[in-house]
């Protein structure tokens, strides 16, 4: 793997730097460019300011991807992280497997024999970080505001879009659905209740950015106690919370945009990942243990089909070129950037008994000869937007334009500054490469629905996929589940809206400082399950 991965860095040398917002100012270098743009080269910033341990917890946040800022804490809203998953809690909490629920801020859930009503009982005397009673307005509250939200996880419009009615008398919340939704209790195990009465002013499409996340109002254990801005925020104990304190009385976060250098700088307790650079580098490192997750994370591109601020792309309005764009690229070659790669083919796993997907073998000279049979224009820019400004994602990018300059097109690679709102906000892309992680299969679906406010935005709002995936969420047997995927199949490789690339499992990375209490065992990092955290100690 490392001859081929020194093959692969070597032709990413001969490709030059972009910037992702750029809409064709200055001028270009001929070939393909990537690479990132200022803001996401090294910090000076980080990892020495970051404060001694000191007996506090010590976690990193990236932002390298757009999605952390470092003047602000990151809303749970979209990804966890294990510094988010400290500060707010949800009605539930799931297991390591993120299928089984357990109480958390409800004392227990309901659910009727038809699957359509949930009654959820919310613990008395629940309060928040500044004193103020959490209730069941809080929750209300927040299933209103993040189905208004923009950034946010689609597995939040998938679930919470099924509710018809929602009430609440006393300390009980009811929620009435228009169908069964499978999964409905995982997804309550993983959506933050936030504050009601620090946020209700805030827009709900902008939340995000509201300057609350600079001060925030928490549930979890801790409670903000210092930002320096651009550095590292610290977090204390919750006095008002009301279970089990941790033993870790102190949480130190910083603003990283590499973990691995904040690894090597021991400025960091727990990290995560899965590019090839950081598995190896932190493997070197004997003060730090790595931990395999098996997890459901895909990485893919997605065609943008509407274009810069809703314009029709008709170069990717063809399904013919998309299809044939897939064959230019070597997929298994590149799986080779991750060490636990499984080339994807659909959105279920080669290896799942329900798997029915495409077949395109990688052919550069096919791909050509198919793109100019579609009418595809060979002298314009096909335009690749990317997110992640690693270095393992940076060479794989760069490999990518080299496949698609192979098969005889003019690419310029970009990298975003805010994944999320280059991507489905400002759109000046024609592939965009991101990572999905996901808890179930129904969740990777959910993104095709007509109603998600992000991918509408690209997809165009096609409502062919809307059946099969409310099959697929109400399905109870794996006889029914396995024939929506087949269904869902089928569209998928009809309609050819994305490039399945490949599965990638996760490690989660502890320090020696961290001592684990007996039995813990992790989820998928972007998600939060129960480890147990009021018995973790340091050394």
């Amino acid at each position: 793997m490392k001859k081929m991965l020194s093959l692969m860095l070597a032709l990413s040398m001969v490709l030059a730097l972009a910037a992702c917002g750029s809409s064709g100012g200055g001028s270009t270098p001929s070939g393909g460019t990537t690479t990132p743009s200022n803001s996401g080269s090294p910090s000076t910033s980080q990892p020495q300011q970051m404060p001694s341990s000191g007996g506090a917890l010590r976690l990193a946040l990236s932002t390298n991807d757009g999605s952390t800022k470092d003047d602000r804490v990151p809303t749970p809203w979209l990804n966890h992280n294990m510094a988010t998953n400290l500060m707010w809690r949800s009605l539930l909490i799931a297991d390591s497997t993120l299928t089984k629920t357990s109480p958390d801020l409800a004392e227990k859930v309901e659910i009727s024999d038809d699957g359509l009503t949930y009654t959820i009982t919310l613990k008395e005397g629940l309060k928040w970080s500044d004193g103020e009673a959490l209730t069941v307005d809080d929750v209300l509250w927040s299933i209103d505001a993040v189905m208004a939200a923009t950034n946010k996880n689609s597995i939040y419009s998938a679930a919470f879009g099924k509710i018809t009615s929602k009430s609440a008398e006393g300390n009980v919340i009811t929620l009435t659905l228009d169908a069964p939704y499978a999964s409905m209790l995982d997804i309550l195990a993983q959506f933050s209740i936030l504050p009601k009465h620090a946020l209700e002013n805030a827009d709900p499409a902008t939340i995000d950015g509201d300057d609350f996340w600079k001060n925030p109002v928490t549930s979890g254990y801790y409670m903000m106690d210092e930002m320096s801005v651009g550095n590292y925020f610290t977090l204390k104990l919750n006095p008002n919370y009301e279970g089990t304190a941790p033993k870790i009385e102190k949480v130190t976060v910083s603003f990283v945009t590499d973990f691995l250098t904040a690894a090597q700088a021991g400025s960091a307790d727990y990290l995560y990942g899965n590019a090839a650079d950081l598995v190896s580098g932190m493997e070197s490192l004997s003060n730090y243990q790595s931990i395999p997750v098996d997890v459901l994370f895909y990485k893919y591109f997605q065609f943008n089909m509407k274009g810069v601020d809703g314009n029709e792309n008709e170069a990717m309005q063809n399904v013919e070129v998309r299809r044939a764009l897939i064959k230019a690229i070597d997929r298994a070659t590149l799986a080779a950037f991750y060490p636990t790669a499984n080339v994807l083919n659909s959105g279920v796993p080669n290896s799942h008994e329900a798997y029915n997907g495409f077949d395109y073998a990688y052919d550069p000279e096919q791909a050509k000869a198919d793109l100019v049979a579609a009418g595809y224009d060979m002298s314009r820019t096909l335009r690749i937007c990317y997110y992640n400004n690693d270095q393992t994602s940076q060479d794989l990018i760069s490999m990518v334009v080299y496949y698609l300059e192979q098969a005889g097109l003019k690419v310029e690679a970009t990298l975003s500054n805010d994944g999320t709102t280059d991507l489905f906000t400002t759109r000046n892309y024609d592939m965009g490469f991101k990572g999905k992680s996901s808890f179930s299969m129904e969740e990777w679906y959910s993104e095709y629905m007509s109603t998600d406010a992000l991918f509408a935005n690209i997809f165009g709002g096609d409502t062919a996929f809307d059946a099969a995936i409310a099959k697929l969420a109400s399905s109870t047997t794996d006889a029914d589940k396995n024939a929506a995927l087949k269904e869902l199949q089928a569209l998928e490789q009809e309609k050819v809206y994305k490039v399945p690339m490949f599965t990638v499992g996760n490690y989660v990375f502890l320090s020696s400082n961290v001592t684990l209490p007996a039995g813990v065992e992790f989820c998928n990092p972007l998600y939060t399950c129960d480890v147990d955290y009021a018995n973790w100690t340091l050394s």
